[in-house]
């Protein structure tokens, strides 16, 4: 049985899952790469208990990429990780798998 967030946190304005309410986030930083001819920014996104998720913030820029929570389809579900560095390295795969660019320029400095 797959996981799935409630429908009542679905914002059909909005078109999209308020995500951030259902698991009870506390902070998100951008990781990105603008700089070819394809593009991809994704959010790392802290929940209060700890755990970290990606998040397709414009909901195409991942391409379904496995792990990585799109809050405009209604089947999808986050992975969780344990550290921001787990879900940081993770993200920066999936851009380089997009975007061609070298992982270790989108890590942070604790992470290279």
């Amino acid at each position: 049985m797959s996981e799935q967030i409630p429908e009542t946190y679905w914002d059909p304005e909005r078109g999209r899952f308020n995500s951030h309410a259902f698991f009870d986030t506390i902070h998100h930083t951008h990781i990105c790469d603008y700089s070819g001819d394809q593009s991809c920014d994704l959010m790392l996104v802290e929940c209060r208990d700890g755990r970290w998720y990606i998040e397709d913030n414009w909901g195409g820029d991942a391409q379904g990429a496995k792990g990585v929570f799109n809050p405009y389809d209604q089947s999808s579900y986050p992975t969780f990780f344990d550290s921001m560095e787990a879900a940081e390295r993770r993200a920066a795969e999936v851009i380089s798998g997009i975007t061609g660019c070298d992982i270790q320029q989108l890590l942070s400095d604790e992470d290279s």
